[in-house]
């Protein structure tokens, strides 16, 4: 009788394309890759469901590629959900003792049973992670494990991270329509982080950057801790627009030209190289031109400039950039010649293009910027079941308790 295997399935929704990836999991804790699938995003852009019908199937169809490749449905799923305006808040909860004793699991139960949420409206926004950050005993010794410390009181802080909610059940809908139960629904800045960023990133201060279709997507890590989350609605059509709009031509050519020649390009040495671009006439059909290589690429430079700009303005009024000391760009903006360059022009700080770090349980065929998130959402999945720990303990005597209390913890609430 063969071994039976969990299934569990992985979906990355975008306003591009909806990916689905479907691993097992034995009863050694080997995962394997069983399916995978995508399809084009209709009815979803920005974070909005403004057809829900036609999401379903797109949601449905890549699905069915990956199911189709397993043999049989999935049912758990792990979600991510691109585009959302993610907010980042910051609250502490403390528990203070009669007199000195050893800190307990149920203690930091207690603590975080009272983390004040009046500042959240959650009637607008849903809760999606709630991460500790620090743990502080007495008067300020901060630890990194805080059981078994004696002490008469505990601090804990945590960065708790919100979504729309309105938004947030729309897309829940669909998939519960599709007969999915969502396990857990992860920031994708946060999976795309833990698929691409190394340990050096983590300690030295990075902004993680997945630059998708509609939306920026950010997160940034200082010593070795995720401490805020933010995203833009400006990705990669933001460009296609303002190059539609600068050129004058159709949103499908300033795509074409945008692919081929970059957005962010290095001016060519050559400046009597010429490109052919279709303008709109005066019928409205399209009119042959030649233009000047440069010409082209100083507007879309400056497109380019201008738009990751509003970004280093924003991240400046959140008080947060001074803390970046490298950025990692990933996602399928990524991609586009030149855009290297122009991100480390405009924050003056050193910039690396990521794709997702080799996993064992995957071919080469995930090494590519596109499935950051996707790799992530298993990463996600995978560590917080090394120790799979359930049900807690009634005790306190088991020196690994902080390592099984916060794979509990993401269980939980991460």
């Amino acid at each position: 009788m063969a071994d039976k295997k969990e299934i569990i399935g992985f979906i990355d929704v975008a306003s591009g394309k909806v990916r689905v990836m479907i691993m097992s999991v034995d009863k050694n804790g080997k995962f394997a890759l069983e399916g995978k699938g995508e399809a084009e995003s209709a009815g979803y852009k920005g974070g909005k469901v403004f057809d829900f019908s036609a999401f379903s199937l797109s949601v449905n169809k890549a699905l069915e590629v990956a199911e189709k490749q397993v043999g049989k449905n999935v049912s758990d799923v792990i979600v991510s959900l691109s585009d959302f305006k993610y907010k980042s808040y910051f609250v502490s909860s403390s528990l203070e003792f009669s007199f000195e004793r050893k800190i307990t699991l149920r203690d930091i139960q207690q603590c975080s049973s009272k983390i004040p949420l009046q500042n959240i409206n959650l009637e607008k926004e849903t809760l999606v992670h709630i991460i500790p950050m620090e743990f502080v005993v007495d008067d300020g010794k901060v630890v990194d494990n805080p059981l078994d410390n004696f002490a008469k009181k505990i601090l804990i802080h945590y960065h708790i991270i919100t979504i729309d909610s309105k938004m947030y059940s729309d897309l829940i809908s669909v998939l519960k329509s599709l007969n999915l139960n969502i396990k857990k629904v992860v920031a994708n800045a946060y999976a795309s982080a833990l698929s691409t960023l190394i340990d050096d990133d983590k300690k030295v201060g990075s902004l993680l950057l997945d630059i998708g279709k509609s939306t920026m997507s950010m997160a940034i890590f200082i010593d070795d801790k995720f401490v805020y989350n933010y995203s833009l609605p400006l990705g990669g059509d933001a460009i296609t627009n303002s190059l539609s709009k600068q050129i004058n031509v159709r949103f499908s050519e300033a795509e074409r030209l945008k692919q081929k020649y970059g957005a962010g390009a290095p001016l060519p040495l050559d400046f009597s190289d010429y490109i052919n671009l279709f303008m709109i006439g005066e019928n409205g059909e399209n009119d042959s031109h030649e233009v000047l290589k440069s010409d082209f690429l100083t507007v879309s430079n400056n497109i380019t400039k201008g738009i990751f700009s509003i970004l280093k303005k924003c991240l400046e009024d959140k008080k947060v950039l001074n803390y970046v000391n490298r950025i990692v760009i990933t996602g399928g903006g990524s991609k586009l010649l030149g855009i290297k360059d122009i991100v480390s022009e405009v924050f003056n700080c050193p910039v690396r293009l990521a794709k997702p770090i080799k996993q064992d349980e995957f071919a080469e065929n995930f090494n590519d910027a596109d499935y950051a998130t996707l790799v992530g959402l298993f990463l996600f999945y995978k560590l917080k079941d090394v120790n799979d720990y359930t049900n807690l303990p009634s005790g306190d005597e088991d020196k690994s308790l902080f390592t099984r209390f916060m794979k509990f913890w993401m269980e939980t609430f991460g």
